[in-house]
């Protein structure tokens, strides 16, 4: 009897054993799935990596106030929060085997994140110097500096610092731009194509300790690269439109598909949350 009960309880054990192998195995294959649908959305296939491009924010000798300058610090800098944007996005990129193995992300000595899967890697926005062949080319995109050709980019922060967004906005796939109205009026989007067309959506409103942000996503050229833009008008709402993009990327990618899009938000300065305005897709509007 006692080895009947002996045999029993391993029997159990053993078929508990194999359902958790079989349950954590397709958890895995879910979420490596997921990490798959997310790089596509973002442009990244069997031959070509994603490239996440922050802004050129460069600390130059004499050139800055405060701990900077104290300290002697000269090269480019980041802010906290788009790094952290852009260390949200890689690892959600990342392999899942290879986050619970792995759960630091490697910043490397230049201040630059390591690549990971479908990322190749993060990079600083060339200087406006080295894109004016890109600026005055008819395709800008084709003419690009050698570290960031080829890839499909990721672009986090606003024209002012990070050029290849200001690049990104004059793109005719673009599917709307950053506008003020009047010399100090309200921010917005204009939406340059399309049934919409010349429409402006306002920002702000009246709404009080509201940033705005806008997301946008189009492919350079027929089954060429493909370039996202998650800007805001503060490092608040730019890392508000990296997580919201995180946050609902499937729909995203069910609703607008390899179409261009553009997502205008509303960011609450104090929470960091965002919440969707206007979405445009192919010159139309939808919503998620």
């Amino acid at each position: 009897m006692a080895l009947m009960e002996v045999t029993a309880i391993i029997d159990n054990l053993a078929a508990d054993l194999i359902w958790s192998v079989l349950a954590i195995g397709f958890g895995y294959v879910l979420l490596r799935r997921q990490t798959r649908g997310l790089a596509h959305l973002l442009g990244a296939t069997g031959d070509r990596r994603l490239l996440i491009v922050l802004p050129d924010m460069l600390v130059r000798e004499g050139g800055t106030v405060g701990s900077y300058r104290q300290n002697g610090f000269v090269g480019n800098v980041v802010s906290r929060r788009e790094f952290e944007a852009a260390i949200a996005l890689r690892e959600s990129l990342t392999d899942p085997l290879v986050r619970l193995l792995r759960p630091r992300t490697p910043v490397l000595p230049s201040g630059r994140i390591g690549a990971s899967g479908p990322v190749e890697g993060t990079e600083f926005c060339p200087p406006s110097s080295a894109l004016a062949t890109a600026s005055a080319a008819t395709e800008p995109f084709a003419h690009l500096p050698s570290q960031v050709a080829g890839r499909s980019l990721v672009l986090i922060g606003g024209p002012t610092y990070n050029h290849l967004t200001a690049l990104g906005f004059r793109h005719p796939s673009a599917q709307a731009v950053p506008e003020q109205q009047g010399g100090d009026g309200e921010w917005g989007l204009r939406v340059r194509s399309g049934p919409l067309a010349g429409q402006f959506f306002a920002g702000r409103g009246n709404a009080p300790d509201t940033e705005i942000a806008t997301i946008q996503s189009f492919a350079t050229e027929a089954s060429g690269p493909r370039v996202t833009i998650c800007a805001g008008s503060s490092d608040v709402a730019t890392q508000a439109s990296v997580t919201f993009l995180l946050a609902n990327w499937r729909r995203i990618s069910r609703k607008c598909h390899n179409h261009p899009y553009a997502f205008l938000l509303h960011v609450d300065t104090h929470s960091g949350s965002a919440r969707l305005q206007t979405g445009i897709v192919d010159g139309r509007p939808f919503t998620l």
